[in-house]
């Protein structure tokens, strides 16, 4: 059996459950008709624990408490994610570090200047990576004016970071260089599905809800990896405190969104390997698209393609 790092369940009436020590989805119809309701579940799949990391439970899929259990005996967060990949929480087991690197963690948080110079940190690395995302493109496209515009302003918005006095300029110096990215990053995409800028509240057209699904899931899976050494994922230094919000975690997604996500939602629209009939209208949010759940099968696993790739070959 390969390694499998996350296992996403995403099929409606899928359940994750315990037996003789492994982890097994089993599925069920999920409609109310009277065949249905004398059809038994279905082994779909055995997972050994100590080859998956974390469990996500996508829409309507379960798990049993003596998985959960079994999750928590082995190391495997758990977490439940809508089907437009909003992330409802998560159940993580305890970590083996002690609590002196969230002591210190809270002290640099508690130290104002400390915590502007690491927020100005992550505003220059969220430049310098978006950059790198537009070069990599501009290598293929020499010519285009977009790209060579969007790289200029993120130059000065990178100079402006490292000059900043507060954090307010800051954020707007942030915004000023996302804006001019993504003006930039339109024109990198090349095949049946457009990007007209960033839009997500509700993500409007397939583009952005790819976007939004895959900053979810990254933000995810950075958390876990922050639990798993010892911080606390809600105290970052350029995000706010807010009830429920994963500051740090959003801290080093600002750096990581541009190089992971918009690399790999670039390369599922330009290869074509999601198309825009793959999206409906989202029910749940008026304006809003996501993806159906086929497309859905298909994100997930190039998702995880792309994550057990080699660092180089990624690049």
């Amino acid at each position: 059996m390969n390694a499998m790092p996350v296992c996403y369940v995403t099929e409606p009436g899928s359940t994750v459950r315990r037996s003789d020590g492994v982890l097994v989805v089993t599925h069920k119809p999920d409609h109310r008709t009277h065949t249905a309701r004398h059809e038994k579940s279905q082994t779909t799949l055995k997972l050994e624990p100590h080859r998956v990391e974390m469990i996500a439970l996508v829409g309507r899929s379960h798990v049993t408490s003596e998985a959960l259990r079994l999750c928590l005996e082995q190391g495997i967060t758990v977490s439940w994610l809508t089907g437009t990949g909003r992330l409802l929480g998560r159940i993580v087991p305890p970590t083996a570090s002690g609590g002196d690197l969230r002591v210190r963690q809270y002290a640099a948080w508690h130290e104002a200047q400390a915590r502007f110079l690491r927020a100005k940190r992550v505003v220059r690395a969220k430049m310098a990576n978006a950059a790198a995302v537009l070069r990599e493109i501009q290598s293929n496209y020499p010519r285009s004016a977009p790209l060579a515009e969007g790289l200029a302003e993120l130059r000065k918005a990178a100079r402006a970071a490292t000059e900043a006095k507060a954090s307010e300029q800051l954020l707007g110096i942030e915004g000023h260089g996302a804006r001019a990215y993504f003006q930039a990053l339109r024109s990198a995409f090349r095949a049946d599905i457009e990007f007209h800028g960033r839009h997500h509240h509700p993500p409007p057209d397939p583009a952005n809800a790819l976007l939004s699904f895959g900053y979810v899931l990254l933000c995810n899976r950075l958390a876990g990896l922050i639990d798993a050494r010892g911080l606390d994922p809600t105290i970052g230094f350029f995000h706010e405190l807010r009830p429920g919000r994963l500051s740090l975690a959003l801290d080093l997604l600002e750096e990581l969104r541009a190089p992971i996500v918009d690399r790999f939602v670039l390369r599922l629209c330009n290869l074509r390997i999601l198309k825009p009939d793959d999206f409906e209208p989202d029910s749940q949010r008026p304006g809003g698209v996501r993806m159906k759940q086929h497309a859905l099968k298909t994100f997930f696993r190039e998702w995880e393609r792309f994550w057990l790739r080699p660092l180089r070959e990624r690049n």
